[in-house]
C-alpha cells in the first residue's frame, strides 16, 4: 500500500512516460545480458549461461541497479531516442543529414569526429533500432560496482567465485570513458568549435534536425555551462528552461525561436508563444545570475539546492 500511495500521488510531470519506461527496461536488460556474457567468457568457467531474468530480478530487488548515474544515463538515452524518432517522422529513424554532411566535411578533424560519432551510435542500437548502453558510457564511479554486482549474481558458489571476481576486476579496469558516446558527441562539438564556424548557425542546424545531444554540447560551449546542465534545460520545455537556455547562450531571437519551436513542441507542453514571451521578458540581471549559478561546480549547486537556497 505504501508503494501504491506514492505512485498514486506522484506528480504526472515527474512520472516516466510509458515509452521512456519501456526503453529503459529494454536497455537495462540488454546491458545486464551483455555484461553477463562478457564476464562468463572472461571467467573461462565453461558453465552454461543461466536464465538472466532471475539474475536481473535479484540485482533489482537488492538495489544494486538503483544507481543515480545508471538511471540518469538510461533516461537520457531514452529521451534522445524519442526526440530523434519524432524528428524522423512517420517513416521511422533515419540518418540525419547534418551528420552525413559533416562526415564529408573539408576539415579532416570535423569529418573524423563525425564518422566516429556515427560509428559509436551504430554500436548502441540493437537489431530493432532501439537504444543500448555500453560499459564505457557509465560514470567511472559506477563501473566497478555494477560489474562486480553482475559477476556476484552470476557466479556459481565455491571455487568459481574467484574466477568471476577476477574477470569482473579485469573488465572494470579495461572500461575506457574515452570510448563513451558522450565523448564522441563532445569530440565533434569541440572539432566544430575549433573550426571557427558560426556557433549560432550550428545550434540552429542541430536543433532543426533533432540532434539534441549535439545541440546541448554546442550550447554548453557557447554559454560556459556543462553539457548536462544544457541538456537539463533543453528538456525543461514548458517551465521556461528553453527560454533561459537560449538567453544564457546569447542566441538571437531568431535562433531562440528555432530552438523553442523545435524542442518545445517535441518535449514540452508550453506553446512557442509562451516560451518566447519568457525569452523576451527575462531581464539581463536575472540571466546573468542564473548563468553564474550554472557555472558553479555541480556538487556545490546540489548542496545549495538541498539546503533550500534559491538560484543566483
Amino acid at each position: 500500500m505504501a508503494t501504491v500511495r506514492r505512485d498514486f500521488f506522484l506528480d504526472p510531470v515527474d512520472r516516466l512516460t510509458e515509452q521512456e519506461r519501456a526503453l529503459m527496461l529494454a536497455m537495462l536488460g540488454d546491458f545486464v545480458a551483455g555484461l553477463a556474457a562478457e564476464i562468463a567468457a572472461a571467467a573461462n568457467s565453461g558453465f552454461a549461461m543461466p536464465d538472466l531474468a532471475p539474475v536481473t530480478a535479484a540485482l533489482t530487488s537488492s538495489g544494486q541497479l538503483d544507481r543515480p548515474g545508471l538511471v540518469s544515463l538510461m533516461l537520457r538515452r531514452a529521451d534522445e531516442h524519442r526526440i530523434a524518432v519524432a524528428f524522423a517522422g512517420p517513416g521511422g529513424p533515419r540518418a540525419l543529414p547534418m551528420l552525413s554532411r559533416l562526415v564529408g566535411d573539408s576539415d579532416p578533424a570535423v569529418a573524423a569526429a563525425a564518422m566516429a560519432l556515427v560509428v559509436a551510435r551504430g554500436r548502441r542500437r540493437d537489431g530493432f533500432g532501439q537504444p543500448r548502453i555500453e560499459l564505457s558510457d557509465l560514470d567511472p564511479a559506477d563501473v566497478a560496482p555494477l560489474v562486480h554486482a553482475v559477476a556476484a549474481a552470476l557466479s556459481p558458489s565455491g571455487v568459481a567465485e574467484a574466477r568471476f571476481a577476477a574477470a569482473a576486476a579485469n573488465i572494470a579496469t579495461a572500461a575506457c570513458p574515452a570510448d563513451s558516446l558522450d565523448q564522441a558527441v563532445a569530440s565533434l562539438a569541440d572539432a566544430l568549435v575549433r573550426s571557427d564556424r558560426d556557433s549560432e548557425r550550428l545550434i540552429e542546424d542541430s536543433s532543426g534536425e533533432g540532434e539534441a545531444a549535439l545541440a546541448a554540447h554546442l550550447i554548453a560551449r557557447r554559454s560556459g555551462i556543462t553539457p548536462q546542465a544544457a541538456w537539463d534545460h533543453l528538456l525543461d520545455a514548458g517551465e521556461g528552461g528553453l527560454a533561459l537556455l537560449a538567453r544564457m547562450a546569447g542566441l538571437s531571437r531568431k535562433a531562440a525561436a528555432r530552438l523553442i519551436a523545435d524542442f518545445g513542441s517535441t518535449i514540452g507542453t508550453a506553446s512557442v508563444e509562451d516560451e518566447m514571451a519568457r525569452f523576451d521578458g527575462l531581464e539581463d540581471e536575472e540571466v546573468a545570475a542564473q548563468l553564474a549559478h550554472w557555472r558553479l561546480p555541480r556538487d556545490f549547486r546540489i548542496a545549495r539546492t538541498l539546503l533550500g537556497y534559491a538560484h543566483g
